[in-house]
């Protein structure tokens, strides 16, 4: 998904590219491209731990994950928000808002199942880890 995501911003900054461009076109196009890389890196990197609703068959603590419990929420919404400051519109601010609430619940699910699922080991991880 995220691969297929990054196409359609491509495109879209590709078409909409204005004949004056500004900081925040700039600035968005940066923003999003860095995301999406990163975003394609922890997908990778999650391997066949991924599902589309919250499970635990194991905990994965390399690359990104080592220091980020969640990089595959955290940079689709940074990548979003890239596309939201090339637009540069008070009405991007609205899937903006509902896609933060969407991961944060998204990502207090997986919290949960985690800590059930692996416990002490999962509380440790947690503990190496920023957020």
């Amino acid at each position: 998904m995220p691969v297929l995501y990054a196409v359609i911003a491509g495109v879209f900054f590709v078409l909409t590219w204005p004949n004056t461009a500004n900081v925040n076109h700039y600035a968005g196009v940066l923003i999003t491209l860095a995301a999406f890389t990163l975003w394609i890196i922890a997908r990778v990197q999650l391997g066949n731990a991924f599902s589309i609703g919250a499970k635990a068959d194991y905990l994965v603590e390399i690359g990104l994950y080592s220091k980020l419990r969640h990089p595959v929420y955290y940079f689709s919404i940074l990548a979003v928000t890239g596309v939201g400051l090339y637009i540069w519109s008070l009405l991007v601010l609205i899937p903006i808002v509902l896609l933060i609430a969407l991961e944060v619940y998204r990502i207090r699910k997986e919290e949960k199942v985690l800590a059930n699922k692996f416990g002490k080991s999962y509380a440790e991880y947690k503990l190496k880890t920023w957020f």
